[in-house]
């Protein structure tokens, strides 16, 4: 079986890189697997605060593999989004933060990928779109949720019905992207390292404030984190002008 996923750990951080450059990065049903079996196990790795997601070749993902698609009765297809979401899910609601290094194009499900991480670092020629309507179909792996979330309702509609393809400025200006690179993966690996400095319990936490967005939760974790041994090591560290050093 050919390997569609490639996964390194170093330090506080797992980087997984598509390797189906031959297919621009497309997820068929068995790459979308792979992907799973890649993430899941870092999820039990408390060593681990983030997982970079990146692309081979020029593309970060060309979205979901079309020639698989066009095989696909409705049972299939409701399988095929029904694996992409909970992809896409277990993404957004994991502990880790990921953060998508956009090396190149990121088109319909490729881009669903991209806008289910906390942070988006791209190439200053990344172009992407929900561009399913440009193939008569629609977004099925939580696009279209995602984007109404991060840009509006009237916008998510101009880019959905249009199935518009922006550049990286124009994607940064609605706020789809954090970062333009030169360089998406090595940024993303320094803003991976610069993670690995700060409180681990504040990463975890913020991660779930940022999903929750909720007064409550934001007192408990406060007052759980300020109370903590690592909580109290940091503000210690900070008066002493030294490396904190957490659990």
């Amino acid at each position: 079986m050919t390997t569609m996923i490639e996964i390194e750990e170093k330090g506080n951080y797992a980087t997984i890189k598509i390797l189906r450059e031959e297919k621009a990065n497309s997820l068929n049903m068995e790459s979308i697997e792979e992907l799973f079996s890649a993430i899941k196990p870092l999820e039990k790795k408390s060593n681990i605060l983030s997982v970079i997601i990146t692309g081979s070749g020029k593309f970060f993902s060309a979205g979901g593999d079309l020639s698989q698609m066009l095989k696909l009765d409705e049972n299939e297809g409701i399988r095929f989004s029904m694996l992409g979401q909970e992809l896409m899910d277990y993404i957004e609601n994991s502990t880790k933060i990921f953060i998508a290094a956009m090396n190149g194009p990121a088109y319909g499900g490729g881009m669903e990928l991209a806008l289910a991480c906390d942070i988006r670092i791209a190439s200053k020629n990344v172009k992407m779109g929900q561009t399913e309507i440009n193939v008569g179909l629609v977004t099925g792996w939580g696009g279209a949720e995602r984007l109404i979330r991060y840009v509006g309702k009237s916008l998510a509609s101009y880019l959905l019905l249009k199935g518009e393809v922006i550049d990286a400025e124009t994607a940064m200006r609605y706020g789809l992207i954090h970062q333009i690179s030169e360089d998406p993966l090595s940024d993303a690996i320094k803003f991976a390292e610069n993670l690995s400095k700060k409180n681990p319990d504040a990463v975890r936490a913020y991660k779930l404030m940022l999903k929750e967005n909720s007064y409550l939760l934001e007192r408990s974790l406060f007052g759980k984190i300020v109370s903590s041994r690592n909580g109290k090591e940091a503000i210690n560290a900070f008066f002493e002008k030294r490396e904190p050093k957490f659990l």
